[in-house]
């Protein structure tokens, strides 16, 4: 369950420990709740807001039309950057995918800016993007970690391949900030619950009753700390790729008192 690779002397390593959402029989209505947790949470602390210049970069690299989010959950934590950016790109349109696509989620999306959300029904693989999205650009919030090194090297590798500008995005890191913020999970759940929507009636007795998923939200939260990729580890597998050199690669972190860790890359021709 736990594979190791090698990051900084002074930092503890990477460890891909379980996740329960990532098991194939973990009920859907709990996996489904512990995304629209996460993009409550994101959307009231307006997290990513401080990332808006890096996705303008992307978009203007692959021509700022198109942005193709990857293992989108329910893709409603793209609105608020969708709103900020529409006016600079009135013709933006962002397609939602996921390995495994919730169809409602997105529908609802969609419902909140019909002109530029649409989304694939069928399951997308972003370490194999099918070619009518080739070309366009790539973005993952809070989802590489999920990938050991060598898929996570075939996302990053796809990109270079099909010549998509790409962008990664994690909210948590192997950081006292992330960490300190696990000790409010299990009481964030029981407060926030009745402001989530959609409200999820089949988990509420599992949140009130029989408090099995603020510990299945708060365990997922220390797994995604320990499975963060750091900065160096980052520089590693680009590193490892081939024509890496062809792209220009920018890792790092925002400021401020919620950072959120980066990895851009786009094709150097359009960083001249």
């Amino acid at each position: 369950m736990i594979e190791f690779i090698n990051c900084d002397e002074n930092q503890m390593k990477r460890m891909h420990a379980l996740e329960w959402e990532d098991l194939r029989w973990f009920p859907a209505s709990w996996r489904d709740y512990g995304t629209d947790y996460l993009r409550f949470v994101a959307t009231k602390s307006d997290l990513y807001k401080p990332i808006v210049p890096l996705i303008r970069k992307g978009l203007q690299a692959s021509g700022g039309r198109h942005w193709v989010d990857c293992a989108s959950g329910g893709g409603s934590s793209l609105i608020m950057l969708a709103k900020a950016l529409h006016s600079e790109f009135p013709d933006l349109k962002i397609t939602l995918t996921d390995y495994y696509p919730n169809i409602r989620a997105f529908e609802r999306t969609q419902a909140e800016l019909k002109n530029v959300f649409d989304f694939e029904k069928q399951p997308v693989n972003a370490m194999e993007m099918p070619p009518h999205l080739h070309g366009r650009f790539i973005t993952l919030f809070g989802a590489f970690h999920h990938f050991r090194p060598d898929d996570a090297r075939k996302i990053l590798q796809n990109a270079v391949d099909t010549q998509s500008p790409i962008a990664i995005f994690e909210p948590v890191g192997r950081n006292a900030i992330s960490w300190f913020s696990m000790l409010f999970v299990m009481l964030n759940v029981l407060l926030f619950t009745p402001f989530i929507r959609p409200l999820r009636w089949k988990v509420l007795p599992f949140i009130y009753l029989l408090p099995l998923v603020p510990l299945y939200v708060l365990w997922d939260g220390i797994a995604s700390i320990l499975r963060t990729y750091s900065e160096k580890e980052m520089k590693e597998l680009v590193a490892s790729l081939r024509h890496s050199d062809a792209f220009e690669w920018e890792i790092g972190k925002t400021a401020g008192a919620l950072p959120v860790q980066y990895l851009l890359g786009i094709k150097k021709e359009h960083t001249q």
